[in-house]
């Protein structure tokens, strides 16, 4: 009643709500209404799936984890190996280049 009163105020006209004009007004309303419920379902349902997608994810990461920690032993065993191997690879290689230079030396001679 109000914004009548203004508009009566400020251009002198009347507003006047006719039965065709309420229907129309109702129609858009319906539409927009279910054009609101259909993007809110939609963004729900994204939602639910980010959600889901997050929680697949922790229990991954929970799983990958417990591995980790039990191939940890496992690992550190696998690296003492590794470096006990190039120790002996070392030492190997050194005696290899003295044999190649004591032969080398008697093929000169």
């Amino acid at each position: 009643w109000r914004s009548g009163q203004r508009y009566y105020e400020e251009l002198r006209r009347y507003n006047y709500v006719t039965p065709t004009s309420y229907l129309e007004l109702l129609t858009t309303f319906i539409k927009l209404l279910g054009e609101k419920r259909l993007e809110i379902g939609e963004m729900s349902r994204r939602l639910e799936s980010g959600l889901q997608k997050l929680l697949s994810t922790a229990q991954q990461v929970e799983v990958m984890q417990k591995e980790l920690q039990d191939l940890q032993p496992i690992l550190a065993q696998t690296a003492k190996e590794v470096e006990d191997m190039m120790v002996v690879i070392t030492n190997d290689k050194r005696e290899a280049d003295a044999t190649k230079k004591m032969v080398e030396q008697q093929e000169k001679e």
